[in-house]
């Protein structure tokens, strides 16, 4: 096994294309070692040069919104703050304790306001 650091976006296309090579190997041997390795080191580049944000709580709303089927027009009805709809989807004004409460009448999963995925 000759692993190194990923450094270059050349290594981490290299590394992301050898572990597909190994996907499956059994863990404890020399494959599922080197597979465990360079998921590591990729995780880590993926960290450092290909970092998510988390969404905020405005495009979390947006998003609940559309898996449901409602239009973000309905905002304003499904949380009942006609007034401050607008507002908080053209991102003019942040969530106050009354409308965070209010958000809890859609339907949210767990997943779906997760900023950071548990994967590695």
């Amino acid at each position: 096994m000759e692993v190194g650091p990923i450094r270059t976006e050349v290594n981490y296309a290299a590394a992301i294309a050898r572990i597909e090579e190994l996907w499956g190997s059994r863990p404890g041997t020399s494959e599922g070692d080197e597979l465990e390795v360079l998921i590591k080191l990729a995780w880590a580049y993926e960290n450092d040069y290909h970092k998510i944000e988390a969404p905020s709580p405005e495009s979390i709303v947006e998003y609940r919104l559309d898996q449901i089927g409602l239009p973000s027009d309905d905002i304003a009805r499904v949380m009942a703050f006609r007034k401050k709809a607008p507002e908080i989807l053209q991102k003019e004004s942040g969530f106050s304790a009354e409308i965070i409460s209010l958000i809890s009448a859609i339907p949210l999963r767990q997943d779906d306001i997760t900023a950071e995925s548990d994967a590695v």
